[in-house]
C-alpha cells in the first residue's frame, strides 16, 4: 500500500505521549457514538504500518526512536479514521510503550473511464 494513497495527518503535540501505566481502554459503559473501538487484530500490516508511521514522524522532529510494534489500539470513526494505538519502541537502550493517535482520511480525487 503506498503511501501517496492515504493522507495522514499526525497531530505532532499529542502523537507520542509516554505512558505511565494508564490504561486507554474504554469500558462499555463509556461507549458513546464516535466512541473509540478496540482494534481486533493490531498484527494486521496496516496498524503495523501506522505506528511505524507515528515513530517516524517523530524521528523527523529530533526523536531517536526505533519502532518494535503496535502492541494494542483503537478506532474512532469521524470524518476519516483515529487511531490510538500503544506502541513499544527501543528509546537507547530502553525498550519504552508511547501512545500515538493517528489521523487517517483516504481521498478519492478523481476516477474516471480510460477511452481506447
Amino acid at each position: 500500500m503506498a503511501l501517496g494513497q492515504y493522507h495522514l495527518f499526525l497531530g505532532m503535540s499529542a502523537a507520542l505521549l509516554l505512558l505511565n501505566g494508564v490504561s486507554v481502554a474504554a469500558t462499555p459503559e463509556e461507549k458513546i457514538p464516535g466512541g473509540w473501538t478496540p482494534i481486533k487484530n493490531v498484527n494486521d500490516h496496516h496498524v503495523q504500518y501506522l505506528g511505524s508511521l507515528a515513530v517516524k514522524s517523530q524521528n523527523l522532529v529530533g526523536a531517536s526512536l526505533k519502532f518494535k510494534s503496535v502492541i494494542s489500539g483503537e478506532t474512532q470513526v469521524v470524518d476519516g479514521t483515529n487511531y490510538r494505538l500503544v506502541i513499544e519502541a527501543l528509546n537507547g537502550n530502553s525498550m519504552d510503550k508511547y501512545q500515538a493517535v493517528v489521523y487517517e482520511k483516504i481521498r478519492i480525487t478523481s476516477f474516471n473511464p480510460l477511452l481506447g
